[in-house]
């Protein structure tokens, strides 16, 4: 990939006055040209060149990809998560099964901080069995 852009020449018809105006990029993205003809004043954006569009749509490819990635590795970590407090919490169970499930699910999401959709989840389904214990005591 090339560190300093190339040089670039556009040329437009003035909307005014039909006059052919031309522009030189250097290094600048944008550039104010004013017509010789009527003096309107125009501000020109440096076109993107198809090399710039395929290394942008590069770069967007590859942060979908490691997204997918991540977003699978998480998807199978927290089906890990499912098994083991179900283990915990059936068959496996040696007396403190819901004690240890939880720990299970706090280390995993210790572990897992990018995870906030679940912490919020167990968080609002703590607040809901709690605002139904009090709506029991009224």
């Amino acid at each position: 990939m090339k560190n300093k852009p190339s040089e670039m020449q556009v040329s437009f018809t003035c909307q005014y006055c039909q006059q052919k105006i031309e522009v030189e990029f250097k290094a600048e993205p944008i550039s104010v040209v004013c017509c010789d003809n009527c003096n309107k004043t125009f501000t020109v954006m440096r076109p993107t060149i198809a090399e710039e569009i395929l290394i942008d749509w590069e770069n967007e490819a590859l942060f979908q990809k490691i997204r997918a990635e991540k977003s699978q590795n998480s998807n199978s970590s927290l089906l890990a998560l499912v098994i083991r407090v179900i283990e915990l919490l059936t068959w496996r169970d040696k007396g403190n099964g819901q004690v240890e499930a939880i720990k299970e699910m706090r280390g995993w999401l210790f572990d897992n901080e990018e995870a906030p959709p679940l912490a919020e989840l167990i968080q609002s389904d703590v607040n809901k069995r709690s605002s139904k214990r009090r709506d029991w005591e009224k």
